[in-house]
This record gives C-alpha cells, structure tokens and sequence, in this order.
C-alpha cells in the first residue's frame, strides 16, 4: 500500500497555488507527493569525527506530477519568489483510516530548481507515471513537526 504526502505552497506575491487534490478536507487544493529527499549535514574531521563547521541544509527536493499549480511555481522558480511550503506525510492507522502524522515546514524558501520530465513510458514498470517534475526548495526556516505527541524541532538560519 502506498503512503501518500501532499504539499501546500503559498507565495508572498500569488498567494496559495492550488494544487489538482480534489479532495475533501486539508489535502483540497494540494499537491499529490510521489518522492521526497533531503538532506541536512554536518561537516565533520575525517579522522577525529568531530564537527568542524554549522550544519548545511541541502534543498529540499519534491517529485509531483505535472497539474494546474506547474506553471504558478515555474513562475516563482523565475521570479524567486519567497514561498511557505508545507509537506503533510499520511499513514494508515490501526483502523485503517488515513491519518497525518507528520509535516515539514519551510518559511523564506524559494525555488532553486524546477525539472520537468516523461519517464520512458514504454517500458512496462512506467505504465502508471504521468509527466513528472521535481521542484527544489532551500529555505530560510524549516520545522518538523510528529504528530503523535506533537514533537517538533525548528531550525532557523537567520535567528540561530
């Protein structure tokens, strides 16, 4: 069974860019998340293991199919415009209802990449893929929040 993650943008300039989620509820308007990576590292001594330098936050790299807010965060990508992206991470609970449990928060990001491609959809295993795009985030600010007991870390460049 998949697990799903949907993602909300809102840009200081466009204001919410609707996603195609048709869904009732908080995913309405959002972004169908297929893949997420990031990284965030420590430099460190490669003898001693020890830190040598302040945590480095790598972009924060979604994978979407192309929809109606595509050309809305091309746009932004362009402009460099400063977004709030919100990505809710769902899981299917004990009584098989679908359930958030965990978000990341980005305030001051902006988009550093916007990729656009067609997996080979010849071969059998891609049958199922749309056209995709993989949008890059780096940010000012970025908060994890676990829902469960609502744990949350912040890390904020500016004010740390």
């Amino acid at each position: 069974m998949a697990l799903t993650s949907y993602m909300k943008v809102t840009g200081k300039t466009q204001g919410q860019i609707k996603g195609d989620c048709s869904q009732a509820g908080d995913k309405k308007d959002s972004m169908l998340i297929y893949a997420v990576e990031h990284n965030v590292e420590i430099p460190k001594d490669t003898h001693t293991g020890l830190p040598t330098g302040q945590r480095v936050h790598k972009p924060y790299h979604v994978t979407k199919h192309v929809d109606n807010a595509s050309p809305k965060l091309a746009q932004a990508c362009c402009k460099g415009e400063q977004l709030t992206v919100e990505v809710d991470y769902y899981r299917i609970d004990v009584t098989g209802i679908e359930k958030k449990y965990y978000t990341v928060k980005m305030e001051e990001a902006i988009i550093v990449n916007d990729k656009h491609y067609k997996p080979l959809t010849f071969l059998e295993d891609n049958k199922g893929y749309h056209d995709m795009e993989e949008i890059s985030f780096t940010y000012s600010k970025i908060t994890w929040t676990y829902a469960d007991g609502n744990i949350e870390y912040t890390d904020d460049w500016k004010g740390n």
